[in-house]
């Protein structure tokens, strides 16, 4: 079986500045999820949650509900105290709202470490989606720290980039040959044909789609149209239906892998 899995980080536009208006538009994209019966989960930040809170309780009747922190800071500049006071300011209010704790996470720009899966781990997370565990030669981005498994995993508690035995799941941001991304900067400035290439020559056995909630604006930073996006988006999807792809949400991949770990 073939899976992938979507994934939506939903917060403030660009995470630096205030303004929320990828999030009053994401419609656009989970309209496209629900056209296709695409799961997926949304990595909220504890300020979204807050601010949309009954939006967010909407999302949840039709996708898992996950944390990408309270206040999207980045990790590496948080110690294990922040950390902890991030986590509980959000798990306290996922709570009020949801009535049960929040199991997946995601760091803010996958900077993630060894502490802070422990950290997730010992706060009764059951899954991290924050490793990248590939990336493209000839491009660098900040959240990736070297290569690692490219399927779900236990990782080591000394070594988050290779297996071992904690209790928390691993499921990396794979991309495609060569760490491809299948992200939303990618998917909106690359033709669809070029996805449909590689995909004709590889079709690994997991890999993942992420994308941003800000993904469908259209800014100076973006070399393509919102329109654009949301068409090649749309047909990468209807593309990986055709190849047999299974669409699971991460709390789906980490009770298929926790059962064969048993």
């Amino acid at each position: 079986m073939k899976i992938c899995f979507v994934s939506i980080d939903v917060e403030s536009d660009f995470a630096e500045n205030k303004n929320f208006e990828g999030i009053e538009n994401l419609d656009k994209i989970l309209s496209i999820f629900k056209k296709h019966n695409i799961s997926a989960t949304l990595f909220v930040t504890g300020n979204v949650l807050r601010r949309y809170a009954e939006i967010v309780k909407n999302w949840s009747k039709h996708y898992e509900i996950a944390c990408h922190s309270f206040s999207h800071q980045f990790w590496n500049t948080l110690n294990n105290q922040q950390r902890k006071e991030e986590l509980e300011e959000f798990s306290g209010l996922y709570r009020g709202i949801f009535t049960r704790s929040p199991k997946g996470f995601r760091a803010p720009s996958h900077l993630i470490d060894e502490e802070g899966l422990k950290l997730l781990q010992d706060n009764n997370f059951l899954y991290d989606s924050s490793v990248v565990p590939h990336y493209p030669f000839f491009k660098k981005y900040r959240g990736y720290k070297g290569r690692a498994p490219l399927f779900p995993y236990w990782p080591n508690i000394k070594d988050r980039r290779q297996k071992g035995q904690m209790e928390i799941l691993e499921i990396p941001v794979r991309g495609q040959i060569f760490g491809i991304p299948l992200a939303g900067a990618w998917i909106a400035r690359l033709p669809f044909s070029f996805y449909r290439f590689l995909f004709e020559i590889y079709r690994p056995s997991f890999l993942t789609i992420n994308m941003h909630s800000w993904d469908i604006l259209d800014t100076p930073q973006r070399k393509s149209t919102p329109a654009q996006f949301l068409r090649n988006l749309e047909e990468t999807l209807l593309l990986l239906k055709k190849k047999s792809y299974k669409f699971l949400e991460g709390f789906q991949i980490y009770e298929s892998i926790s059962k064969n770990r048993q």
